[in-house]
């Protein structure tokens, strides 16, 4: 079955389009009103489309800057340009994509025909694709980034399962960038590592965040942030973060620190000292994407960690994939018998909100909440639940595992 993103301003296109997919036999359909929350869904990375149904004319994003993005990102899967514009429009933009090396699969004109739908879907992949260098940030334009304050704190939602209270968020970097546009992390982590400016941009971010968090409906909300390989080699990053959050009049004490196995493993005695200092000063420490890297649990034991987030590929489609369920279970149990809070990422489907509750996970987080917003979306989001999500029922046929 494919999973497909529809992109489409137009409330009654995009419903329409959507009815006509699920007829088809497509019922993983999600949708997004342009080409910005289009980009969003896609950096959530809880989400992999198979298929990506485009319209051109809509506000902040259209759908030709959309289309570069997509080559940026190097998208792999099906593209699909739908549009009430003339003919030379739409092959300008078939080129454009064609360029960029995407699977163009072609041009669906409005109003969309049920039977050109299902045969465009169907289309295998060319034989042949051509491509184009792809422009990337330079370090200048990073190092200029930081400094003219280029990078948005977004926030992802993390909210408990037996309440549905909304207890803290994911803190996330994007790049407005003035010539490329706004672009995720895919586009930059790397070259703030190897150019040496990941632990300023962290900083940053950390600044400008807890100063946001304040001006939120709910402004004793916990935050976390994710600290890179690199920076974890500093030992005056204590220092740093700790004037950054008394700036701001921010409790350490709600701040959690996110690093992964296989960074912890890189620095292992400058990261056990920066980590264990942190703690001391009463932050929260998380090990992120467990299960991904190659660190033994003897060394892990040696750290102080409060918070297990289970990486999201092992709860991608878990509810329809042995491996990753098991994989899931077994996390979430070592886990409660280590005393940590239980946390997945990349919860995409009720499906997999369902599965992480009968398994006893305690915090949740992804785009079946919300994906990373910025922080004006992400105030509305808070306004809109009043601090709660609504939880989902359950059905009769859906028992814990």
């Amino acid at each position: 079955m494919h999973r497909i993103l529809v992109v489409d301003d137009d409330a009654v296109s995009q419903q329409f389009l959507v009815m006509v997919l699920n007829r088809l036999g497509n019922d993983n359909v999600v949708v997004a009103n342009d080409g910005i929350d289009a980009l969003i869904q896609l950096d959530a990375g809880d989400r992999n489309f198979d298929v990506i149904c485009c319209d051109l004319d809509m506000p902040r994003m259209d759908g030709i800057e959309f289309v570069r993005h997509l080559g940026e990102r190097c998208y792999q899967g099906k593209l699909l340009i739908s549009s009430g514009f003339d003919g030379r429009v739409l092959e300008s933009v078939a080129e454009l994509a064609r360029l960029y090396d995407l699977w163009l699969a072609g041009v669906l004109p409005k109003p969309v025909n049920r039977q050109h739908l299902l045969e465009l879907i169907s289309q295998p992949p060319p034989a042949i694709r051509h491509s184009i260098n792809i422009s990337h940030p330079t370090e200048e334009e990073l190092r200029a980034g930081i400094e003219k304050g280029q990078f948005l704190p977004f926030f992802q939602p993390q909210v408990e399962m037996e309440s549905g209270k909304i207890r803290s968020v994911e803190v996330l970097a994007r790049w407005q960038h003035p010539r490329l546009g706004l672009t995720g992390p895919q586009q930059f982590i790397e070259l703030a590592e190897g150019s040496g400016l990941i632990t300023e941009l962290t900083k940053r971010l950390l600044c400008d965040a807890t100063r946001m968090m304040a001006k939120l409906p709910d402004p004793q909300l916990d935050m976390s942030i994710n600290l890179s390989m690199a920076s974890l080699g500093e030992t005056g990053l204590v220092a740093d973060f700790e004037a950054i959050l008394e700036a701001n009049r921010f409790p350490m004490s709600r701040l959690t620190i996110e690093a992964t196995e296989n960074s912890l493993m890189a620095h292992p005695i400058r990261a056990l000292e920066v980590l264990s200092r942190l703690r001391l000063k009463g932050a929260g420490l998380a090990i992120d994407d467990f299960g991904t890297g190659f660190a033994s649990m003897d060394r892990l034991s040696r750290f102080p960690f409060t918070e297990l987030k289970i990486d999201k590929g092992f709860v991608i489609d878990a509810a329809q994939n042995p491996t990753n369920a098991s994989i899931l279970r077994a996390s979430a149990e070592l886990g409660r018998q280590l005393g940590l809070k239980v946390v997945a990422e990349g919860v995409a489907s009720l499906a997999e909100w369902l599965l992480c509750r009968s398994l006893g996970v305690e915090v949740v987080q992804g785009s079946y909440i919300s994906p990373p917003v910025d922080a004006e979306s992400f105030r509305r989001w808070l306004l809109k639940h009043q601090g709660v999500f609504p939880l989902p029922a359950i059905a009769a046929d859906q028992h814990p595992i």
